[in-house]
C-alpha cells in the first residue's frame, strides 16, 4: 500500500467531487484514499443554509489527519486549496497538492472577474446565495455542457461566511513540498495566478492545456491525475 491521499473539496462540492474519477484512479494506484466532505457539505444538491468559517473548515482537516498514523499526501481543490494552504500554518502534510486553488492573495480579484464578466451574479451575492451564481453560470466550474448536466446538480449551498474569509489574503511558509497545478481553460483562477502562487511557495506549476476549474471532473480528468501520480512519485 502506497501513501494516503487526503482530498479537500472546494466551494458547494463535497466528497462526490473526487469519488467520481480521482478516488478510484488512485486506489488502483495502491493509495489509500480519503475524501472529506466539509461540514455542511454532507448532502449533494442540498439548498440548505449554512453558515460556517474558512476555520471550520480547516479544523474538520486538521481532524481527519489526526486520526491518521502518519501524515498524509493532502490534495486541495479551489477553495480546499486554501483551506490547505491555512491547514499547513500549523498541521503537516507529506506533500500538498494545490489544485486550481484560490491563491493567497485571496479570491477578490477572481470575484471581480466573475461580476465584470457575468453581471447576472451580482443580484446573488446580494443575497448571499453562492449557489445560485453556480447554478446559473455552471461554466465557472466546467467546460463541457455535458458534464454540466451531469455535475451541476451535486452542487450544494455554501457558506457566505466562509466566502468572506477566502478574501482575506494569506502570508506563510510552508515546509513540505508542493504542486500547484491548474487548468488553461479555468473560469475562475487564471495561469497568472496559478503561476504566481507556485512562484510564491517555490513549487513545481503544471498548467492542464484546457483544463477547466473541476479538473477531477473533466473528460480527460486522467491527464491531471498522472500528472500529480507522477509528481508524488
Amino acid at each position: 500500500m502506497k501513501e494516503t491521499i487526503v482530498f479537500v473539496h472546494g466551494m458547494s462540492h463535497g466528497a462526490w467531487c473526487w469519488e467520481e474519477n480521482f478516488v478510484p484512479y488512485f486506489q488502483e494506484l495502491g493509495y489509500e484514499c480519503i475524501a472529506l466532505n466539509l461540514p455542511g457539505h454532507e448532502t449533494p444538491g442540498s439548498t440548505q443554509r449554512i453558515s460556517y468559517s474558512v476555520n471550520d473548515y480547516v479544523q474538520a482537516l486538521h481532524q481527519a489527519v489526526a486520526k491518521l498514523d502518519q501524515p498524509p499526501i493532502i490534495i486541495g481543490h479551489s477553495m480546499g486549496g486554501m483551506i490547505l494552504q491555512r491547514f499547513l500554518k500549523t498541521g503537516r502534510c507529506k506533500k500538498a497538492i494545490l489544485m486550481s486553488s484560490v491563491p493567497p492573495s485571496g479570491v477578490l480579484m477572481a470575484t471581480l472577474r466573475v461580476l465584470s464578466k457575468f453581471p447576472g451574479a451580482i443580484p446573488y451575492l446580494f443575497q448571499m446565495n453562492l449557489l445560485g451564481v453556480f447554478r446559473k453560470y455552471p461554466q465557472l466550474m466546467l467546460n463541457d455542457l455535458g458534464l454540466v448536466d451531469k455535475f451541476a446538480p451535486k452542487m450544494c449551498a455554501e457558506s457566505f461566511f466562509a466566502f468572506i474569509g477566502l478574501i482575506v489574503p494569506i502570508s506563510l511558509k510552508i515546509a513540505a513540498p508542493i504542486l500547484v497545478i491548474g487548468g488553461s481553460n479555468d473560469q475562475l483562477i487564471t495561469v497568472n495566478e496559478f503561476t504566481q502562487t507556485a512562484k510564491r511557495y517555490g513549487a513545481k506549476l503544471v498548467i492542464i492545456e484546457g483544463g477547466s476549474h473541476d479538473l477531477m471532473l473533466d473528460e480527460e480528468f486522467e491527464r491531471t491525475a498522472s500528472a500529480i501520480d507522477r509528481w508524488i512519485s
